[in-house]
């Protein structure tokens, strides 16, 4: 049997790819064609991370990680990056390069390249801060705290399982450090956080209220550092001002609540982390490594068909991080053509 398939080449190669898989698993004579030229694939490039069964499933990034996909790139490009599951919305950058994409991860390099003594000492107190929750002071990790589009807590959670998974420092619960309230739980500060939002919670006592919440030690240390780091020079404020936010969310909690564990796709992005910083080397490309998986399972292409099955068509974006959602939108839609496709030829209706 032959099945002829048109469309953008992602669409006919994840689809393509599926059939034939499953044509070999159960012994059937598949023989899968692909209308149009291998040579006019879009391009999709790494270095990226994200959690993918269906472009796993199809040879796309490392192998042996389950759905997780890795695909390298040059250490200079940030790492794209996506937490929903299969890629298809919420992309953002992440930092290989050792500056950081965030403004408060490039505030904080900047604070550990100032030569200046007090920023010196300023920066190993963040350092040490960041260690005693069990996270190490990574600019990707900073990135992840702040730059990640999820709520606060969740980016807190992500930046402390990845932190975990590339260091080996001992820790405890962040909301340890909380006391019970004396009323009702403060509100957090607007997320995103601006710099001028922190100066409005300090003038109007908001953010005195928030850091009540932490037992007198803590509370000196924060207040202290904080303080010290806005006056020593506003390009360090953006880095406060991000981590008030993140730490203002912890102070709403109540006293000695768990955070909820991650789920399985997001845990993977987690600690996949470091695996992404490390995959480094020339371009590589999604769409190829589909390209290579298709023609090694046998699929092949065609100038013509006489009734081909048309798949999603819609052309790839420009930008970088539209390519990577697009790739994945279309991956999805493809499986779950494969799937319809699949049941028709083996169990056709009577």
């Amino acid at each position: 049997m032959t099945i002829s398939l048109t469309g953008n080449s992602t669409s006919t190669l994840v689809a393509g790819i599926l059939l034939l898989s499953r044509s070999r698993s159960f012994g059937q004579r598949f023989d899968v064609a692909i209308v149009g030229d291998p040579d006019d694939i879009a391009t999709v490039e790494g270095p990226a991370l994200l959690w993918s069964p269906v472009l796993a499933s199809c040879g796309v990034g490392s192998r042996r990680t389950g759905a997780r996909v890795v695909v390298p790139g040059p250490s200079s490009a940030p790492l794209a990056c996506s937490l929903t599951p299969d890629g298809l919305d919420s992309w953002f950058l992440l930092d290989r390069a050792g500056t950081g994409v965030h403004p408060a991860t490039q505030a904080a390099v900047a604070l550990f390249r100032d030569p200046r003594r007090s920023a010196s000492n300023l920066a190993q107190q963040l350092r040490h801060g960041l260690q005693a929750l069990g996270c190490v002071l990574e600019p990707a990790v900073l990135d992840l705290l702040f730059a990640a589009p999820a709520p606060p807590l969740l980016r807190l959670e992500l930046a402390l399982r990845a932190g975990r998974t590339l260091g080996d420092h001992r820790s405890t619960p962040v909301t340890d450090r909380l006391r019970p309230p004396d009323g009702p739980l403060p509100d957090p500060l607007p997320s995103p956080c601006r710099v001028e939002d922190l100066a409005a919670a300090h003038g109007d006592g908001q953010l005195a209220a928030l850091l009540d919440r932490f037992h007198p030690r803590e509370r000196a240390a924060m207040a202290e550092w904080s303080n010290a780091v806005w006056d020593l020079s506003p390009d360090f404020r953006p880095l406060v001002a991000a981590l008030a936010e993140v730490v203002s969310h912890v102070a709403a909690l109540p006293s000695q609540v768990l955070l909820p564990p991650l789920s399985p796709p997001l845990d993977g992005i987690a600690v996949g982390l470091g695996p992404a910083l490390a995959a480094q080397g020339d371009r590589a490309c999604a769409s190829r490594m589909l390209l290579e998986m298709y023609r090694f399972l046998g699929g092949r292409f065609t100038d013509s068909a006489r009734f081909p099955l048309t798949l999603d068509s819609s052309p790839p974006p420009a930008g970088r991080l539209e390519r990577w959602s697009w790739l994945c939108q279309m991956a999805r839609s493809a499986a779950d053509r494969a799937d319809a496709l699949w049941k028709n030829a083996t169990d056709p209706l009577q």
